[in-house]
């Protein structure tokens, strides 16, 4: 999956760089290439897909073969090891290094939203209230780790929502859900956050400035839509495709050439249709277009969710575009590079002139930029070695490597399988402890 991860994670970088170094925000793209990277806050989207996929693959594995849901507390003491090591790690820098120099000492600490932003940061609830939202405008990018911080609270009641065929109930829900959360979202809830909310915590930081002004309402909206409820589709088509892929050839067998072709097929076109279309559409649109949230954006997902699936089936034509070993060690770190890469452009981008924002890769713009990306992509490296690497290895291993089917000899397709553990019942429930989990079992 680190083909799909670097896929992702490049396309979120270069959306920041866009908006921080090119000043690609300012005025209308200047061609394809760039309003496709306008749209590159969409690879978040791809990311949350991917986790729904993976993380609900143990609960579809299990209900594929008829053994108890994998426990909560391993679970949890996974993920924690996961994300918080290296999320702790840069929280530490951010504060304490970046901070003072994007804006000038520490004092903001001491203001109502610094300790706000110090308070719920740690815990990964950033994103649950309005004065941490933008993380003091060092980097907002960290929204999305508050709503996977709440999706892995839920996991271990939602992933059995999708199991079998119950999915057939609650990925429609999911979609009611999603859907009416954005539409009505904003104008239930704004006024109350207003009236509810101290003016000294309604403070919002500019996205490209990263300036302190008044809370916007159009800002409010945006922050409204995005909590968990609003992005719950994405989670749930991942978990629907976990469950797809537990289902297929669940008797032993390979999946049909066939079907790996067409899917194949299927998220290859999605790879071409999807960036032709998206390029066509202006920034506001994806922002808040009212057919692209009702449409578009379902079907964007609907697509990442194939994409998900046919890379897990290890389809030909898909192996062939995300095994590119480029995208894959892109992939590799791509969470350490989610944490560091927009705190380095805001850095670089204080480091030069507003005058060189020119909208172009030319003369200064250029190369800031590959400053940017070399700083990033070290200090990523450097995050991922000392402290994702390090405490994941002393955990269980990654889940691509449990439940997903290893890659062939000679790189075409696998056989994409899950093994049946029928035949092994018997030994496996003598192993059940009393509260029914399974001895001695590591989950990834």
């Amino acid at each position: 999956m680190d083909g799909i991860r670097g896929i992702a994670i490049l396309w979120v970088f270069a959306f920041h760089a866009n908006a921080l170094l090119i000043g690609g925000l300012q005025g209308p793209p200047s061609g394809l290439g760039q309003s496709l990277v306008e749209k590159g806050l969409l690879g978040v989207q791809l990311f949350f897909v991917l986790s729904g996929f993976l993380l609900a693959l143990p609960w579809m594995q299990a209900a594929a073969d008829g053994l108890p849901a994998p426990a909560a507390g391993p679970f949890f003491r996974r993920r924690s090891r996961r994300i918080l090591p290296a999320y702790w790690l840069h929280l530490a820098l951010l504060f304490g290094v970046v901070l003072p120099l994007l804006h000038g000492g520490y004092g903001l600490l001491a203001t109502d939203v610094g300790r706000a932003n110090l308070f719920l940061h740690p815990i990964l609830m950033q994103f649950a209230h309005p004065a941490a939202s933008s993380s003091l405008g060092l980097n907002m990018a960290l929204w999305s780790l508050t709503i996977e911080a709440q999706f892995y609270l839920l996991l271990p009641l939602l992933a059995p929502l999708f199991t079998g065929l119950r999915v057939l109930v609650a990925l429609p829900a999911a979609l009611v859900l999603s859907l009416a959360w954005k539409a009505y979202a904003p104008g239930l809830f704004t006024d109350w956050v207003y009236l509810h909310t101290g003016p000294a915590l309604l403070v919002f930081f500019d996205p490209v400035s990263g300036r302190p002004v008044p809370f916007p309402a159009e800002s409010m909206s945006m922050f409204l839509e995005r909590q968990l409820p609003g992005e719950f589709l994405a989670f749930a088509l991942g978990m629907a495709a976990a469950n797809l892929y537990c289902r297929v050839g669940r008797d032993g067998t390979a999946t049909t050439a066939g079907t790996q072709w067409g899917l194949g097929l299927g998220a290859l076109a999605f790879l071409v249709v999807a960036p032709w279309t998206l390029a066509q559409l202006d920034f506001q649109t994806i922002l808040g277009g009212g057919p692209w949230r009702y449409l578009g954006m379902p079907l964007f997902l609907l697509g990442s969710a194939l994409l998900v699936l046919a890379a897990a089936l290890r389809a030909p034509l898909i192996g062939l575009v995300l095994g590119n070993w480029a995208l894959a060690a892109l992939g590799a770190i791509s969470y350490s590079l989610y944490l560091w890469h927009e705190p380095v452009l805001r850095l670089v981008r204080s480091w030069t002139s507003a005058a060189d924002w020119t909208g172009s890769l030319t003369g200064q713009t250029g190369t800031a930029l590959a400053l940017a990306v070399i700083a990033a992509v070290s200090v990523a490296t450097l995050s991922y070695a000392l402290a994702e690497r390090r405490w994941r290895s002393a955990g269980a291993p990654p889940i691509s490597q449990k439940y997903l089917c290893p890659n062939s000899a000679g790189g075409g397709a696998a056989q994409p399988k899950v093994p049946d553990l029928s035949a092994a019942r018997p030994r496996i429930e003598a192993r059940l402890s009393p509260d029914g989990s399974i001895i001695g079992q590591r989950n990834s």
